[in-house]
C-alpha cells in the first residue's frame, strides 16, 4: 500500500546503523511509524524531512508492519526550537502528548493544524511557552474524547464567579458559593477560567489567540496540566524534564492553589 501523505516527525529514533525510525503525525491518517533507509547519513536524500518538528510531505509504502519513507520533501523545519530550552521541551512533551493521543491508521486533520499552530509559536517565539502548552493540553484532550465541561458550575449553573474551581477528576467547574469538591482542584480567576474556554471552545485557528497575566496563566497552567495527568497514566519524559527546568513541582495528586 502507498501514501502521499502530509505531517510533522513527532518522534526519531535510530534504527540499525543508518537508519531511522520516525513518528509521523498525518492529515489522512493519524500517527504511523516508517523507516527512512540511510537518513542518518546527512547526505541522504530523506535526512533534512525527517528531523524531528519537521512538517513536510511524505511518500510512503507499507511492509509489514511498518511504512518506509520513499520520498520526502521538508516545509517546515521550526528552526527557532533550538535556540531556547524552555521552548524546545515544550514542543517535545506536546509531540509525546499527541502521540499518545491520536489515533492510528485514522485521519487526524484537526490534530495536525494545532500542532503545526503550537509548534510556529513556540519557534517564533510570539507566545510564552506555558500558555502554548496550556492551550494545547486542553484541545487536544478534547480532541481525543476528553472534553472538559467549562460552561458551568456543576452544582448551581452559574456561568461566572470571581473564583472557581477546576476539578480534574471530573472535568467539571465548581463555584465559589458550592465549594471546591474533592482534593484535587485548581482554584481559576476569571481570566484563567475564559482562556481555558477559548482554547476548548473557539475556532480551532484562534486555539492560541488569547493573552493571560502572569498569575492567570500559571492558574490555567496547573488546571490543564492536572486534567493531562488525571486522564493519561504514560510516563512522559518531557514533562517531567519541564518541570526541573522551571523548578516546578509536578501537578499529579496536588491540591487548589
Amino acid at each position: 500500500m502507498h501514501l502521499t501523505v502530509s505531517g510533522i516527525i513527532l518522534r526519531v529514533q535510530p534504527s540499525g546503523d543508518s537508519d531511522r525510525l520516525c513518528t509521523i503525525l498525518t492529515d489522512t491518517h493519524g500517527v504511523v511509524y516508517a523507516v527512512a533507509r540511510g537518513a542518518k547519513s546527512m547526505k541522504n536524500k530523506n535526512a533534512a524531512a525527517t528531523a524531528q518538528f519537521v512538517y513536510g510531505h511524505f511518500e510512503l509504502f507499507r511492509r509489514k508492519e511498518l511504512y518506509i519513507i520513499d520520498e520526502s520533501q521538508p516545509e517546515e523545519l521550526y528552526a527557532g526550537l533550538r535556540e531556547d530550552i524552555v521552548r524546545l521541551t515544550v514542543a517535545q512533551y506536546i509531540c509525546q502528548l499527541a502521540k499518545e493521543l491520536v489515533p492510528q491508521e485514522q485521519p487526524a486533520e484537526e490534530y495536525l493544524p494545532l500542532l503545526r499552530a503550537a509548534l510556529y509559536y513556540l519557534s517564533e517565539n510570539t507566545r510564552p511557552p506555558l500558555l502554548v502548552k496550556a492551550a494545547a493540553e486542553l484541545r487536544m484532550m478534547g480532541l481525543a474524547g476528553y472534553m472538559p465541561d467549562l460552561v458551568m458550575c456543576a452544582g448551581c449553573g452559574a456561568y461566572e464567579h470571581d473564583v472557581m474551581f477546576f476539578l480534574p477528576d471530573s472535568a467539571q467547574i465548581r463555584c465559589g458559593n458550592c465549594g471546591s469538591g474533592t482534593g484535587g482542584s485548581v482554584r481559576l480567576c476569571r481570566g484563567a477560567l475564559a482562556a481555558m474556554r477559548h482554547a476548548v471552545y473557539s475556532d480551532l485557528r484562534r486555539t492560541f489567540a488569547f493573552t493571560l497575566s502572569d498569575d492567570s496563566l500559571a492558574q490555567m497552567a496547573q488546571a490543564s496540566e492536572a486534567f493531562v495527568l488525571t486522564r493519561l497514566d504514560k510516563n512522559l519524559t518531557a514533562l517531567a524534564f519541564l518541570h526541573t527546568l522551571l523548578h516546578m513541582p509536578s501537578t499529579k495528586g496536588e491540591t487548589g492553589i
